[in-house]
């Protein structure tokens, strides 16, 4: 997976329903089987330990009212979030930490295990209030059972980041280190810049979620997940190790003290045409394993023998394009 690192070190793209989904993605990316499916950015599903959870992420403030209020030809948010076809195991709503006074303190701590904290169940005079709310809008040809059964499933988060991009940012990267995922050199924004992209990506789909094709198109999984949060790690070793391969070729006399400088203006002045470089020479040698075992068995000179068969009017562009697809794949086999 490729990470696009130029830019403003922010993320770009922001809203605070993305921001929701990074921070479950985060919090669970190593539970084995965990994925999550991005129907909209406000209706998000999470298969957590053989348990499905439907969220509805709202960025505004909410009351026990506004649950349940029916805006013109539409529904509430409940009626929304619980009217599912398919078994569910939980419900959530996911807004900011706003929520009216007089409405939260009624609320009951509770825990989820997708999220850490700032869970809450409702109250039972707030399911009641619910309940008739639902019978009037007709959830389940209003079946009370049936409504009180799937109420008992549903809890509201409050998240810990308000909708703004530089809370959220300085939360989100706090939650990663917390997590032991690297964040230095702005490798963290790197990496929450490419899970917006993914959920941009998925959440662009507008098929029906019930085509199986369609499912699968719009998952974030376990393994995208780890790939994103593992680069992090590998991108922040790549300088040093930039510098350490650049000096060898010069121990080696494959290029001089002066090629050497250049290649280190390109690295830090040509990042944009770089990247543009690095894809289409990595399409060439995309066999990595192939590549690092040269190293390991040839040393150096095998970066300077594919410089010289490609070569042109750049020469220290694909020197320094070569440094780098070597230094990640060497490190992301290593790690």
């Amino acid at each position: 997976m490729a990470m696009d690192s130029g830019g403003a070190y922010s993320i770009r793209g922001f809203n605070y329903q993305k921001a929701v989904i990074a921070q479950i993605a985060i919090n669970n990316f190593n539970v084995d089987n965990f994925y999550i499916i991005v129907e909209n950015q406000e209706d998000i599903v999470v298969f957590f330990s053989e348990k499905i959870f439907h969220l509805q992420v709202k960025g505004q403030t909410l009351s026990i009212k506004s649950l349940v209020k029916v805006p013109k030809n539409k529904h509430s948010i409940l009626y929304k979030l619980l009217n599912k076809e398919e078994k569910v195991d939980y419900y959530k709503v996911v807004t900011l930490d706003t929520f009216i006074k007089k409405d939260k303190d009624y609320l009951d701590k509770s825990s989820c295990n997708i999220f850490d904290n700032c869970v809450y169940d409702y109250s039972e005079k707030q399911k009641e209030e619910f309940l008739k709310c639902l019978q009037q809008e007709n959830l389940f040809s209003g079946d009370k059972e049936k409504i009180q059964n799937e109420l008992k499933k549903t809890k509201i988060v409050f998240s810990n980041f308000n909708n703004d991009l530089s809370n959220a940012q300085t939360y989100l990267l706090g939650y990663m280190v917390g997590k032991g995922i690297v964040v230095d050199d702005n490798v963290g924004i790197t990496a929450l810049n490419e899970l917006f992209k993914q959920i941009d990506l998925k959440s662009e789909k507008k098929a029906s979620i019930h085509n199986k094709n369609v499912i699968e198109s719009k998952k974030i999984t376990q393994e995208e997940l780890k790939n994103i949060f593992r680069l992090c790690s590998v991108i922040s070793q790549i300088p040093k190790l930039r510098i350490e391969i650049l000096e060898s070729l010069v121990e080696y006399e494959l290029i001089s003290n002066k090629e050497k400088k250049d290649i280190e203006f390109k690295f830090y002045m040509l990042n944009s045409k770089l990247r543009d470089l690095r894809k289409d020479i990595f399409d060439k040698i995309s066999g990595s394993d192939f590549y690092i075992q040269k190293l390991e068995s040839n040393g150096f000179s095998f970066i300077h023998s594919i410089y010289q068969k490609l070569s042109d009017d750049f020469q220290s562009d694909i020197y320094a394009v070569l440094i780098d697809i070597v230094s990640e794949k060497f490190l992301e086999r290593n790690k």
